[in-house]
């Protein structure tokens, strides 16, 4: 062989044994990676869980950093290391390669030493290529140790699979504990996720000044946070509790630091850095004093606030702010947030007056000049907050509701008015059938405001040109005494007057015992066209008051929505005015001429309006949506007085009955039908409403336990700081007050939507829980206390009020079930009537069976809608009166159980298969089934009644409208416009016809009396030319109506600004009085027997419970003398006989006052505290000196 073969033959089996020293390093390798991720991975893993013990503090950090590290390193060389780097020599190798191959039998370490041993060349070259012929067999060694390397491979790999599961399914602590530990170039205290922020940190402050610090915790909660303080280094620390705020975070207020003080923060092992307080001689704001000057609307006298900081007024306030420094100093400034700086001025004591008119919210603080003339901060941040003051509500306490009255009636109308800050005038604003809208001035307020007014106006109808059928629409309009521009006027709901014929009148109050007809409920089907069109007016005229509470897109749904039902209306007064045609009723009886002569003029208007309402003209749409009303009422007198006409005929008038019976008819199937989906949209939205007052009063708990806590945050703090200094908690509470607030806003749209007078003042009262919230938020010590608690009773009596009226509705509900059955009776007992009397054969017998078919459908559907309802109701009353929830579900069950509803549609068949006497059997088990529902219904209603009121509760209530009542007759006699102009009050409307009306049919215009002068005016007269109004009033210029500014804006129908309030022409009347005209004296009279009659069943009602009444003897005599015409001829001495009546009022509900709420009253209002509202003392005995004043015989 040659030399260059045999170096290669050598060559090789080198080969072959490098390729075996490098598995058998591949092996050392994965061994040791096996080793060192088993060991260093645990150590890892728990060093990392034990950070979390150790709360990550920085020498455990660096510790087990040193451990996990050290651990890596150790096991690295120890594993891996040392063996690689050990020298194998070929043989070695080659022994290793035979112990795994024994085919090779020992050829391979032969074949290395062949070079160094004395072989023959032959030999040698023999033993080498044997050394490869066995090497090629076993494929050069690579079978050596596979499966070991598989098998370490596998394990190395699942201990990366098992680290890498617990790293992503274990707690967050431990992937920031590996985080930690595995970033060793980050500072230890850095990679600390829990941690203790403090603000301020360090600081210099002035000395003796308080310092107020907040701890934040972040990565962790703790309930338990302590402050430890210390004035010297030898010293130890003092502990503190921390309060926690509604933000989370954590206050402590440090308490007049005079020395330098070093503090740090812990909670729940995690401690914060250690800072330092550096105190320094700079001058500080000691106290702080705040004078408020009210706006003179408002009537309030000044208030000073010692020891004050937040400000909390109404818009307009002016402030004074007395600073008080810790020492000597130059000057100062105010520094407003957002305003222009404000040197201090320095009064003659040492203090600093500073003065702003609050206008907006924002933050304001002192700054003091040191001895060197700078300027260093000398206060906190005090927060400026906003009152509101809340829009006056009025509505009408009488009559409250729709009414007929003949056209000689006097009509009493009442309206109650309140604001917060007092009343400033209120008018009645009326209209006849849809003519331009008239005003009547009722109060106009002077002197001290009054918040709540009560004042009545009587309308005599007998003095103005009205006919039977003519409408009167009439509300009210209230502004408050602000001065601010921009304020509107406040509408109350729009109710209507509908002028009866006198007969009719009369025979309503034989039948009724003189009560009036109200709208709005438990109408005929002959009246139900005229209350369709009432709600549509309402409705419209509510958009146009509540305007401002919708959004843009949201008013425009809710005027389709109005558009469209006057539409609907619309086409079914001319379907049924087309029905009365096709069958020729017009063209037979003069009756059916009149009903189609009117029924046109109805829905002309009708068509007018519904055009205006198409464009969002809302005002212009209202005087023809009274039109077509007025025209409605006339088309239902018609056919109402036709009908009794027919019925009062002997022998029941022939042909003629027969013609009136299918009048009815028609009138009552088109208009069941619009009154069946009239009233399920009705129920549907009570539903709403029921379901949005359920989520507020949701809503009203949380804030009630919030307010809680909040309230005895507050008593903590003003018990760790006598001196009254805020130690925070102001932020917390002035969110609560928004959410306060934003709920009372969610509760006044609801009781404006719904007309609720008593929700809406519910609404009011939360209004003023959030007013209390912002005071207790401005102020501190007890006084913020007091207010906290404050709060908290009216939030908690509002929530009792709506948690009262949730569990009023099954009685609602169980009432107005009664009424849809009643309903259902009465059309029963039509159709039995109607089955009796069905024609034999010819058309007639068709068409009636098909009116018959048509009816039982719309009562079947009734009746499906009344079982839906009453399981409805049952299901969530269940909780608040289980008791009536049981009868109101066994009504539910009722219903199916006595198969109603299908007798009701079994019924439609027999009517015409059967003959009339089993008809009639199967009508009246009908019948007897409504009967049998009414009386579950009635025992559910029973079961859901109200608690038994209080009588001196009732008592108090009238007292207090009295009360009310004569306080604002008082203004009007104070307060009344001087000269020629038209006194409050006055009245007289002549009605406007359009060209070719005529009265209805049959009816007659009475003679009309005036009782202010006993003259008579024969019917059909006329008043001379010109004069429209009763003797002695004139109208002063501006105020005819103004129909396009009724509601809102300044300026229309006479209002004009004297003195910063809104008055008509003519200013209040000083000093001597001008006399009473006769519509003065008139209305006064009228009032006065209004007023007399509420102090009769006053007195009646007090004798029932066993109470005396003297004082209402001498009232009653007093309000007798103003009867008499002659007392008005002295307008003092009827200014005198009246506040005599008003004190004899005031004594007598203070009373009652002390005999319903007792001491109860006293102790919840000072709710623990022993401090007395400021100026609660001299009022008190302000309210008796006036007392005594009054009292007979007193000084």
């Amino acid at each position: 062989m040659r030399d260059s073969d045999r170096r290669m033959a050598q060559g090789r089996i080198l080969t072959v044994v490098r390729n075996v020293r490098r598995r058998w390093r591949t092996r050392i390798f994965l061994r040791g990676l096996t080793w060192i991720a088993a060991i260093t991975g645990a150590v890892l893993f728990v060093s990392a869980l034990s950070l979390e013990q150790m709360r990550f503090s920085a020498p455990s950090v660096i510790w087990l950093r040193i451990l996990t590290w050290g651990t890596l390193v150790a096991t690295t060389y120890w594993f891996i290391l040392r063996h690689l780097f050990r020298r194998l020599s070929h043989e070695q190798v080659g022994l290793y390669l035979e112990e795994h191959e024994p085919s090779l039998e020992h050829s391979v370490v032969t074949a290395l030493e062949a070079p160094n041993e004395a072989f023959s060349p032959a030999l040698g070259d023999h033993l080498v290529q044997n050394a490869l012929t066995r090497a090629r067999k076993i494929k050069g060694g690579r079978r050596v140790e596979q499966g070991a390397l598989y098998r370490l491979t596998g394990v190395v790999a699942s201990i990366a699979l098992l680290g890498l599961s617990l790293v992503l399914l274990g707690p967050s602590h431990l992937k920031l504990g590996l985080a930690a530990l595995l970033l060793p170039t980050r500072a230890a205290a850095a990679v600390n996720p829990y941690e203790v922020n403090i603000q301020p940190g360090d600081t210099t402050i002035a000395r003796g000044s308080d310092q107020l610090v907040t701890a934040r915790l972040a990565g962790f909660e703790s309930s338990d946070v302590s402050i430890f303080t210390r004035k010297e280094p030898d010293q130890t620390f003092q502990r503190i509790s921390m309060l926690s705020t509604e933000s989370g975070d954590f206050e402590a207020l440090l308490l007049g630091v005079d020395d330098p003080t070093e503090y740090f923060v812990e909670a729940a092992g995690i401690r914060s850095e250690t800072f330092s307080i550096d105190v320094a001689d700079l001058p500080y704001v000691d106290q702080l004093d705040l004078t408020y000057y009210f706006p003179r609307y408002t009537g309030l006298e000044p208030r000073t606030r010692e020891d004050g900081g937040d400000i909390a007024a109404l818009p307009g306030t002016l402030v004074e702010v007395r600073i008080h420094p810790t020492m000597v100093t130059s000057g100062g400034q105010f520094l407003l947030d957002g305003g222009p700086t404000q040197d201090l001025s320095l009064e003659e004591d040492g203090t600093f007056l500073a003065r702003l008119t609050v206008r907006e919210e924002g933050f304001y603080s002192i700054q003091l000049a040191r001895e060197n003339g700078d300027l260093v901060p000398a206060s906190p941040e005090y927060r400026i907050d906003l009152l509101t003051d809340q829009e006056p509500s009025v509505h009408f306490s009488k009559p409250g509701r729709d009414v007929s009255a003949s056209p000689i009636e006097e009509v009493y109308l009442e309206v109650s008015a309140n604001d917060d800050y007092g009343i400033g005038d209120v008018r009645i604003v009326y209209s006849v059938n849809g003519e331009k809208e008239d005003t009547v001035p009722l109060f106009q307020g002077s002197g001290a405001p009054l918040p709540e007014v009560s004042t009545g106006h009587t309308l005599f109808l007998e003095e103005w040109e009205l006919e039977p059928g003519d409408l009167i629409a009439y509300y009210a309009l209230v502004r408050d005494n602000r001065t601010i521009s921009g304020t509107r006027a406040i509408a109350s709901d729009m109710f209507f007057l509908n002028v009866r014929p006198l007969e009719r009148a009369y025979r309503q109050g034989e039948e009724s015992g003189g009560q009036q007809q109200g709208g709005g409920g438990g109408q005929t089907p002959e009246t139900a066209l005229s209350e369709l069109q009432r709600q549509i007016i309402s409705a419209t005229f509510n958009l146009i008051r509540q305007r401002e509470s919708y959004d843009p897109e949201e008013f425009s749904e809710n005027v389709v929505s109005v558009s469209l039902s006057q539409g609907r209306l619309k086409e079914q007064v001319g379907t049924l005015l087309e029905r009365m045609q096709n069958r020729g009723l017009t063209s037979t009886d003069p009756g059916f001429r009149d009903v189609s002569s009117i029924l046109p003029k109805a829905v002309e208007a009708m068509t007018n309006a519904q055009e205006d309402l198409d464009t969002e003209q809302l005002r212009e749409a209202i005087p023809d949506e009274q039109i077509a009303l007025r025209y409605v009422q006339q088309a239902e007198e018609t056919y109402e007085r036709y009908v009794t006409q027919q019925q009062q005929q002997p022998g029941g008038g022939g042909g003629s009955q027969a013609a009136a019976e299918d009048l009815a008819d028609l009138f009552e199937l088109e208009l069941d039908k619009l009154k069946n989906q009239y009233e399920t949209v009705q129920r549907g939205a009570q539903r709403q409403a029921d379901n949005q007052l359920d989520e507020l009063l949701e809503k009203l708990k949380e804030l009630s336990q919030r307010q809680e806590q909040q309230a005895e945050r507050q008593r903590r703090r003003a018990q760790a700081s006598p001196q009254g200094a805020s130690s925070g908690g102001g932020a917390a509470q002035r969110e609560l007050a928004e959410q306060t607030e934003e709920a009372a806003r969610e509760l006044l749209r609801l009781a404006r939507e719904n007309n609720d007078q008593q929700l809406e003042e519910t609404a009011q009262q939360l209004q003023q829980a959030a007013e209390a919230m912002r005071q207790s938020a401005s102020q501190s010590g007890s006084t913020s206390t007091t207010e906290a608690q404050t709060a908290l009773r009216r939030l908690e009596e509002t929530r009792r009020q709506l948690e009262e009226a949730r569990s009023d509705r099954a009685r609602r509900d169980a009432q107005t079930a009664i009424n849809q059955v009643a309903e259902l009776q009465e059309q029963q007992r039509d159709v039995q009537r109607q089955v009796r009397e069905l024609p034999t054969s010819g058309a007639e017998r068709s068409r009636a069976i098909e009116q018959l078919r048509e009816r039982k459908d719309q009562m079947t559907e009734a009746v499906s809608e009344l079982e839906r309802e009453l399981d409805r109701s049952a299901s969530s009353s269940s909780a608040d009166n289980p008791e009536a929830a049981r009868a109101l579900q066994d009504g539910a069950n009722h219903i199916r159980e006595s198969k109603l509803k299908e007798k009701l549609q079994y019924s439609r068949g027999t009517i015409e298969q059967w003959d009339p006497q089993s008809a009639v059997t199967l009508e009246l088990t009908i019948e007897a089934d409504l009967q049998a529902l009414r009386d579950e219904l009635e025992r559910a209603a029973g079961a859901a009644s109200q608690r038994e009121p209080n009588p001196l509760e009732e008592a108090l209530e009238e007292a207090r409208d009295l009360v009310r009542g004569m306080e604002a007759m008082e203004r009007r006699l104070k307060s009344r416009p001087a000269g020629s102009t038209r006194p409050a009050g006055s009245q007289g409307h002549r009605v406007t016809r359009p060209a070719g009306s005529t009265r209805p049919a049959g009816s007659t215009r009475p003679t009309r009396v005036n009782k202010a002068t006993g003259s008579t005016r024969p019917a059909g007269s006329t008043r001379p030319a010109g004069s429209t109004r009763p003797a002695g009033s004139t109208r002063p210029a501006g105020s005819q109506g103004n129909r396009s500014g009724a509601i809102g804006g300044g300026g229309p129908d006479g209002w004009v600004d004297y003195d910063g309030r809104y008055s008509e022409a003519g200013a209040p009347t000083r000093g001597n009085p001008r006399p009473l005209n006769p519509e003065e004296i008139r209305q006064l009279q009228r009032e006065f027997g209004q007023r007399g009659n509420q102090v009769r069943a006053l007195r009646e009602q007090l004798r029932e419970v066993g109470r005396p009444a003297q004082e209402l003897r001498a009232v009653l005599d007093a309000m007798e003398q103003f009867q008499r015409e002659g007392i008005y001829a002295d307008p003092s001495q009827v200014a005198q006989l009246q506040q005599e009546i008003l004190d004899q009022l005031k004594r007598l509900e203070f009373g009652l006052r002390r005999e319903v709420e007792g001491s109860a009253e006293r102790s919840t209002t000072l709710s623990g505290s022993d401090e007395v509202p400021d100026g609660y003392r001299e009022l008190v005995e302000e309210y008796y000196r006036a007392l005594a004043r009054g009292r007979p015989g007193g000084n």
